[in-house]
């Protein structure tokens, strides 16, 4: 099967070291959905008992294959079904983050994922000894508060009808840690017996039992998980997880660093023809306006013509309203999704969607091409410059109508051209003379002595969409390409 397109984070690790937290953030930054991979997670009964994420915890971002067992069920379809669920984020343009530690399942999803053409990046999270059992020890606390003795007086009914009264704890969610060690003070308390001593031993229990289930998960990670991992050569990062205080310093933001390259490093791989020949990439500045003549538009419009008459790839900045919608839905219409990659901050995704009354997971945002979620604006110009950088000769920049943030980034490749960093074409498509007076500016800046002939002939100056793309052909006699070797 094709593997373009298909690739997924995955964030593993043993009980209450904090997947569930990392999974939604790592979803946030890369515009993602997760899946779970949890056993006990599948059944709809137990919330507490199987700590199912809360809407508060999952804030806003979907979970998959969570509670659509009955309690007498067992997961045996599971990994038909998630790879079912792959697919169809992939379809949708979403990037899947696998969130999970069942030693049962994880394993068989990744090698079925892996023969399907699925790549994969993979964060093990390593709770710190010092800290795991007290770790465990609250959030225990936090299921007693949560209302888990009542959960577990409805499961002893549950087994009453699904089980004729006799308890089996290899079974459906009564597998669940909690029930077995609890049993005796559910007995009790069912016989008006005294079970504050039953109750106190039970919840000492589970949380031992809870302890060393974790630790059995983490020598699963060192001894079957991360070997595989190597064998297969998916990149996987391990980060201690200590408390609270280092979270976002120590776990967060190198996994969401990790999480965002791997899914632009991907999605760049998706800028390439089946064949294996580097496509042109074009990477264009414009406004999220309009502005007040149609011309500006049409020239957007224009130049998506060209770009698919040409098998040239666009990627920008992600905005779906303005010169940047129109040229990104023109050739969208005209080459498909993969023919275009946005590129959007975190932030400007949200602020979009506010003004437009649209959810950032609104379907019709496909109309655009596939989008990357990023952090914030220095890394989205990084990540656009860079698929110029990395594209098929004649790749380069065209800077269309637009304000501050158009000359801006036009600025900057610019300059990065005359330090050497990169020596592809950048261009103006100066519609009906919107850019004369940048044109001016630069004469002046030349006659000033503040840059030379030969570095104001990096900007080119085009009237067309055709001799935009012409330009990008155009090199200057000399290059600097190599005096400086950073993005």
């Amino acid at each position: 099967m094709e593997s373009v397109n298909r690739f997924m984070i995955g964030v593993f690790g043993p009980t209450g070291a904090g997947k569930t937290k990392l999974g939604v953030s790592i979803a946030k930054s890369v515009h993602g959905q997760v899946i779970s991979v949890d056993s006990l997670q599948c059944y709809s009964p137990g919330s507490i008992i199987t700590a199912k994420p809360s809407p508060e915890e999952t804030d806003g971002i979907d979970h998959h294959m969570i509670g659509y067992l009955e309690a007498d069920e067992e997961p045996t379809n599971f990994v038909a079904e998630a790879i079912e669920t792959l697919e169809k984020l992939c379809d949708h343009g979403i990037i899947p983050v696998v969130v999970g530690g069942s030693t049962s399942l994880t394993l068989p999803l990744l090698k079925d994922a892996l023969n399907r053409g699925w790549r994969m990046a993979v964060i093990t999270l390593l709770p710190h000894q010092s800290t795991y059992l007290s770790n465990i020890a609250s959030r225990l606390d936090d299921m007693v508060d949560a209302g888990l003795l009542e959960e577990l007086s409805g499961l002893k009914l549950l087994e009453d009808k699904y089980l004729n009264e006799k308890p089996n704890f290899r079974k459906g969610v009564w597998k669940a840690i909690g029930y077995q060690e609890l049993y005796p003070y559910l007995e009790a308390q069912r016989g008006g017996g005294q079970y504050d001593q039953l109750l106190k031993t039970g919840l000492a229990s589970m949380k031992e039992n809870t302890f060393q289930y974790g630790m059995m998960q983490l020598e699963w990670i060192h001894q079957e998980l991360c070997p595989f991992l190597h064998a297969e050569k998916i990149a996987n990062m391990s980060l201690t997880v200590v408390d609270k205080t280092s979270w976002i310093s120590d776990v967060e933001k190198p996994a969401i660093r990790m999480a965002s390259d791997f899914c632009h490093a991907s999605a760049s791989i998706n800028l390439r023809s089946i064949n294996g020949a580097k496509p042109r990439v074009l990477c264009i500045f414009g406004g999220s306006s309009s502005g007040n003549e149609p011309a500006h538009i049409e020239a957007a419009k224009s130049l998506g013509r060209v770009c698919h008459e040409n098998s040239i790839k666009l990627v920008y900045g992600g905005g779906t309203t303005g010169v940047m919608g129109a040229i990104a839905s023109t050739l969208v219409e005209l080459s498909g999704p993969d023919a275009v990659h946005g590129i959007i901050p975190e932030a400007l995704l949200k602020y979009e969607a506010k003004e437009l009354g649209r959810h950032p997971k609104d379907p019709t945002y496909a109309r655009y091409g596939k989008r990357t979620v990023v952090q914030d604006m220095h890394t989205r110009k990084r990540l656009m410059i860079q698929e110029v950088i990395d594209g098929g000769e004649g790749s380069g920049f065209v800077a269309l109508s637009g304000g501050y943030g158009t000359l801006e980034e036009l600025f900057e490749v610019t300059t990065w051209h005359q330090l050497g960093i990169h020596d592809r074409g950048v261009c103006l498509l100066n519609t009906g003379g919107f850019f004369d007076g940048l044109v001016d500016w630069l004469a002046n800046v030349v006659q000033k002595g503040f840059i030379g002939l030969e570095d104001a002939a990096i900007l080119n100056i085009a009237s067309t969409a055709d001799g935009a793309v012409k330009c990008l052909d155009h090199k200057p006699g000399f290059s600097r390409k190599g005096a400086l070797d950073c993005v």
